[in-house]
């Protein structure tokens, strides 16, 4: 278990199990399983580093054209990903 908590927590909401069922939450083969069918992620090892490195590149930002919001990710001189706010 090389993960922390926030992270094995989230992979809880992501599996759509809930964190403060104890059952739930004492079944990390079940949340594994469901991370890598429905993201292809093989356990939460796997999620906390692909976390741990997108949240480097989170950023919100607005367009100078359209004054639009976006949050995505960013390489510090565009936005690779984006979403409107």
């Amino acid at each position: 278990m090389n993960w922390n908590l926030d992270t094995y927590e989230l992979a809880l909401h992501l599996c759509g199990m809930d964190p403060d069922n104890d059952v739930d939450f004492e079944n990390e083969e079940k949340v594994d399983e469901i991370l890598y069918e429905k993201y292809g992620i093989e356990d939460t090892e796997g999620l906390d580093k692909l976390i741990k490195d997108l949240a480097k590149l989170i950023d919100i930002g607005k367009s100078p054209l359209t004054e639009k919001r976006y949050k995505g990710f960013t390489n510090e001189v565009s936005l690779l990903y984006k979403i409107e706010v």
